[in-house]
């Protein structure tokens, strides 16, 4: 269950493509930030897919490695060292950039159609198109070229180069659809299916399998005669479909996401959050050029100041407010009703900038965030960086994972823990810290580049290894602050965690001034 966003190079501040997605799951699938170098193999390596984190079943697919393979930075999991890294974001050498989602359910008949292969790859497929795909399109037909070979699950990726982005969804079995986002528009993406109208004839624009529509017509999932243009969408899912989240039912669980990104990017459009169709724009124009910043900002959202936002509303589904009195126990915003976009179960968030007017060691960006986005700072990892730390390298997805000391993510995880059990409390020691951060490195950015350009002209090498040094260095801080900050934290709790304390926290300086209160 993830969020995801692009932006196309016209509807953005400095002309960049932007990608961004959250990635939402259960807290001890750990991340680790990685950098894997350009490289030549052997005749005859293979690649073997590791099984599903999701099934734990392998799909038995063996793969001929490429005889080269491109450098990336990502985010990823691994669950066995013997195994690839699942990248759950990242980007390539050549700006490349994959961040993939669960889709939309399906309709029944098409489960019945086209189950689940056991073949499907999965998100093993974003590792693979880091390593040999140089543009975005290269990605979808690669994307597409192994849905067909060896069927999919209802997954959807977007990809993106420094000129264009693509959404790709595949349908469940052999059958998928690709769309390619206007230079002038963003879309947004919350586990459900979006392609509505495909043109097969227009490769420019569109690409699909080529069974996508015979297949429609031959089961009844389209009628050509209805006088109703074909829509992939429509015709292979369904968004009539309740998120339940103990014994509530919210059909708009999931569609409230949709709703808010595209109502926080572009307001004047003022859509119906209970919108009847249970359908929403694909491509928008924004009503101000988007930055790196305003897409973290949408990946930090809960609703605050709409409707759907509970955090204040003391007869909401989930009571906010233990402690009526002081307020020392409300829970935070992560409880309301509604899906956030912003939740605490965020393993990694992040945004990519591919820039075609750069060279590719400078102008390609990962923007990576390991935990819920507003409780982690993004570090600025340049496409062709060439290590992490040792930190950011260390934790342990799967079955065995727990918690590990001197890791980033659990880090990072721990803040986001301590941040939404107390949130009253703790939020004002974090939200703004990292917010500071991400603008501090988001105002450094031009002059850091300009330094790398200058180093890019005597030499290529030049600039990767001082960018190298650059993001290690703000990766290094990160740790360091979040570790004082953890420590903050932990006092804050020691210090208001009272049932008996009408007054909630205080500072310790002020202990005198409040005689008798224990």
């Amino acid at each position: 269950m993830c969020y995801m966003l692009v932006a196309g190079k016209k509807a953005t501040a400095d002309g960049s493509v932007l990608v961004a997605r959250g990635c939402d799951a259960p807290s001890t699938e750990a991340t680790r930030t990685i950098s894997v170098p350009h490289m030549k193999h052997a005749k005859g390596t293979k690649i073997v897919i590791p099984p599903s984190l999701e099934t734990k079943k392998s799909p038995g697919v063996v793969l001929d490695q490429a005889d080269e393979t491109l450098a990336y930075t990502a985010v990823v999991t691994v669950a066995n060292e013997e195994y690839m890294p699942l990248v759950l974001g990242g980007i390539n050498e050549c700006q490349v950039s994959v961040g993939a989602s669960t889709g939309g359910p399906v309709k029944p008949e098409v489960d019945s159609l086209t189950p689940w292969p056991a073949t499907a790859i999965g998100d093993y497929l974003m590792t693979i198109a880091l390593e040999r795909c140089k543009t975005a399109r290269e990605a979808i037909e690669f994307l597409g070229e192994m849905s067909e070979k060896y069927g999919s699950r209802t997954d959807n990726y977007i990809v993106a180069d420094p000129e264009e982005a693509w959404l790709m969804e595949q349908y469940q079995g052999y059958h998928w659809a690709a769309v390619r986002i206007p230079d002038e528009c963003f879309m947004v993406e919350a586990n459900s299916f979006r392609i509505t109208d495909i043109n097969p004839d227009d490769s420019d624009n569109y690409r699909c399998d080529p069974d996508l529509i015979p297949f429609a017509i031959k089961n009844g999932l389209w009628d050509p005669k209805s006088g109703q243009p074909f829509n992939a969408s429509r015709a292979y899912g369904t968004n009539e479909i309740s998120r339940p989240r103990g014994d509530l039912k919210t059909p708009y669980y999931s569609l409230h996401r949709i709703w808010r990104g595209i109502s926080i990017l572009n307001p004047t459009l003022k859509l119906d959050p209970y919108e009847p169709t249970k359908e929403y724009p694909m491509f928008v124009k924004p009503a101000k050029p988007i930055t790196v910043g305003d897409m973290l900002n949408l990946l930090k959202d809960t609703y605050q100041g709409t409707e759907l936002d509970e955090y204040y509303t003391q007869d909401a589904a989930y009571p906010t407010v233990i402690d009526g009195k002081s307020g020392t126990y409300r829970l935070s915003p992560a409880w309301n009703k509604s899906r956030n976009i912003g939740c605490p179960q965020t393993i990694t968030s992040w945004v990519t900038q591919s820039r075609s007017w750069l060279p590719n060691e400078v102008g390609g960006v990962f923007w990576a965030g390991m935990a819920a986005c507003a409780t982690s700072p993004h570090i600025p990892w340049y496409c062709q960086n060439t290590r992490t730390p040792k930190e950011y390298q260390t934790a342990n997805a799967g079955t065995t994972s727990e918690y590990m000391e001197n890791s980033a993510y659990w880090l990072y995880e721990n803040i986001t823990n301590m941040v939404n059990l107390f949130f009253q409390a703790n939020s004002p020691l974090v939200l703004p810290v990292w917010a500071a951060f991400d603008n501090r490195n988001f105002e450094r950015q031009t002059e850091i580049e300009k330094i790398a350009l200058a180093y890019a002209k005597q030499e290529p090498a030049k600039a990767i290894a001082f960018l190298t040094d650059y993001s290690n260095g703000i990766a290094t801080d990160a740790y360091s602050l979040g570790k004082e900050m953890l420590v903050k934290l932990y006092t804050r709790i020691a210090q208001l965690n009272n049932p008996q304390t009408l007054i909630g926290y205080i500072p310790v300086a002020d202990w005198e001034k409040n005689k008798g209160v224990y």
